[in-house]
């Protein structure tokens, strides 16, 4: 190979190595910004399930069921001549 096709094949080593780590900077960037999309996402699940267990547990609290029950269903607790003891 003579000196200036030596060159010119360098040239082209470099110029197609720069092109190389251009992309891959750009496609890392790309996933990056998924990466940061996907965890800010999951902060919005993971408040949102939080809000979720804490009207949970307030629908099911023992006294909003009791008040539901005297209120709504007309019930009460049992007196004690009310209770029978059922022996088989």
């Amino acid at each position: 190979m003579s000196g200036p096709l030596r060159i010119a094949v360098v040239w082209l080593l470099v110029l197609s190595s720069a092109l190389a780590v251009a992309f891959v900077s750009h496609v890392c960037r790309q996933k990056y910004d998924q990466l940061t999309d996907l965890e800010r996402e999951k902060n919005q699940l993971q408040v949102a399930y939080g809000k979720y267990l804490l009207e949970q547990s307030a629908w099911g609290s023992l006294q909003r069921v009791e008040t539901m029950a005297t209120g709504s269903l007309n019930m009460h607790s049992p007196q004690p001549q009310e209770i029978m003891m059922v022996k088989q």
